[in-house]
């Protein structure tokens, strides 16, 4: 049986976005316009097949780890690596047998 691929998708909560914004220009004008468009990338996603696993952004953990990886200005790719990176540590969660796993 051959498992579904696994895309880590950066999920944001109306609290926080306007910061995020402030600092990545380079996101959705609103909170509303980001969320209609995430919405439609999952079910796109998940009709090509994949498995996605909505990553909380939050913040302080998000900037943090562009920092520890020497990202000064961070964008698009950077929270694509981010989401992928904190979805490798999920699916290691899982498959190590654990019922809830929060890496962070």
């Amino acid at each position: 049986m051959s498992e579904k691929p696994v895309m880590g998708f950066a999920w944001y909560d109306a609290a926080t976005f306007e910061q995020f914004r402030e600092a990545m220009p380079d996101m959705s004008d609103s909170y509303e316009d980001w969320r209609e468009g995430a919405h439609r990338d999952v079910r796109r996603a998940e009709g090509q097949g994949y498995r996605v696993i909505r990553i909380a952004m939050r913040p302080t953990e998000f900037f943090g780890w562009c920092r520890e990886h020497g990202i000064a200005l961070p964008g698009l790719q950077a929270r694509r690596q981010f989401a992928a990176d904190r979805a490798r540590l999920v699916v290691r969660g899982e498959r190590a047998g654990r019922r809830s796993f929060f890496p962070f």
